[in-house]
């Protein structure tokens, strides 16, 4: 079959939903899903998300404008059973949060031990809804930029399934470094990418 011109869109549009319904619910939820594409197949697929409105969680890359440094995390990630770097990163849910930055800044203090400072959203304007995690995921993120937070004296509690440790201080070239060796986490990449970019464009690098 010959390629097709296919336009970019960020609204969900690009096939018909025929149908969909869950076929496991837990912390994780799969669905069955059923579209049709404009030229006639129909494809079933397994989506995996959370079930839960958007966006789903959110990201938080820290920037020390005195140290020209960064705070990150490694943390134990479950699905390959590594230690992989992450920023800070958490559930966006609307019975806790009245807002998907005040999620950011609980897990600010419950992840990095670190409050306060200048927030900075990073959403493009056409993405309302978050950025899209994963091909066939279902998970949409909201990555943030925290200019200069301090430690926290009195720090949120953690979930008791995160096994965490902080790393203060660490070097631009250093968060480069690791994810060019792919140790970290593709929504924190795509988060430090972003923070980056705007820290170069308004010369704090």
């Amino acid at each position: 079959m010959s390629d097709t011109p296919l336009e970019i869109n960020t609204q969900g549009t690009a096939a018909k939903i025929l149908s969909e319904t869950v076929a496991q619910k837990r912390f994780i939820t799969v669905w069955h899903r059923k579209t049709q594409f404009n030229d006639g197949r129909v494809i079933d697929w397994d989506i995996v998300g959370h079930n839960t409105p958007y966006p789903t969680f959110v990201t938080v890359f820290t920037f020390d404008t005195d140290t020209k440094t960064t705070c990150i995390l490694k943390e134990y990630a479950q699905g390959t059973n590594e230690i992989k770097y992450t920023c800070v990163a958490g559930s966006y849910d609307m019975r806790k949060h009245k807002s998907p930055l005040q999620s950011a800044q609980h897990e600010l203090s419950e992840e990095a031990r670190l409050t306060g400072g200048e927030w900075i959203s990073l959403l493009p304007e056409d993405q309302p809804d978050g950025i899209s995690e994963l091909k066939w995921g279902r998970n949409r993120f909201v990555p943030y930029l925290c200019l200069n937070p301090k430690v926290d004296p009195t720090p949120l509690s953690r979930d008791a399934e995160e096994c965490i440790q902080v790393l203060p201080q660490v070097l631009i070239n250093d968060i480069k470094s690791f994810i060019m060796r792919g140790e970290v986490m593709l929504p924190s990449v795509q988060t430090a990418w972003m923070a980056l970019e705007y820290l170069t464009q308004h010369n704090m690098l």
